[in-house]
C-alpha cells in the first residue's frame, strides 16, 4: 500500500532530430517498463525537447529517472521539480506523445497550451512540468 506518490519533472533535449518510428519506440519501451513499475505521468516531445513528469513509488520513479539520466539519445537533462504528493495526477495514461507534422503543428500548440491551462497545477512538480511545455512550445515554428 503506498500512503504517497513521488513526483519528479524534468526538461531535456534530443542528441539528434528524432523521427517519429524512434519516437514510438522510445514510448514503446517506456511504456512497458514505467508499467512494470507502476509508473504514470506525461511524456511532451516538441522542437527536439524533452519534458516528462514521472510519479509512482518513490524507489521505483528514481530507479526509472537514474535510468533516463543515462539515456544516451539526450542531453542537457535538468531536474525541474522532485517531491512527493498524496496522489497520482496521470492514473489514467503512462505517455502523451503526438509528433506533429507541419500540416497540424499550431493545432498541437494550441491544444498543449490549453490542456496546461486546464490541468492541475497543485503539486510544484506538476506546476514546473506545465511550465516547462509551455516554454517549448512557445518557440515553435509556424
Amino acid at each position: 500500500l503506498i500512503l504517497s506518490m513521488h513526483q519528479i519533472s524534468y526538461h531535456s533535449k534530443a542528441t539528434k532530430t528524432i523521427t517519429e518510428k524512434e519516437l514510438k519506440e522510445i514510448l514503446a519501451v517506456a511504456s512497458y517498463k514505467n508499467g512494470l513499475a507502476n509508473i504514470s505521468g506525461c511524456l511532451i516531445f516538441h522542437n527536439n525537447c524533452f519534458v516528462q513528469i514521472l510519479e509512482g513509488a518513490r524507489l521505483d520513479v528514481i530507479s526509472i529517472y537514474n535510468k533516463i539520466k543515462k539515456d544516451v539519445r539526450h542531453y542537457d537533462l535538468t531536474l525541474l521539480w522532485e517531491c512527493e504528493v498524496e496522489k497520482r495526477h496521470f492514473d489514467q495514461w503512462n505517455m502523451l506523445y503526438h509528433m506533429p507534422n507541419v500540416e497540424n503543428r499550431k493545432q498541437y500548440v494550441n491544444n498543449l497550451e490549453v490542456l496546461s491551462d486546464l490541468s492541475d497545477k497543485s503539486t510544484a512538480a506538476l506546476l514546473t512540468f506545465w511550465a516547462a511545455v509551455r516554454k517549448i512550445t512557445s518557440y515553435s515554428e509556424d
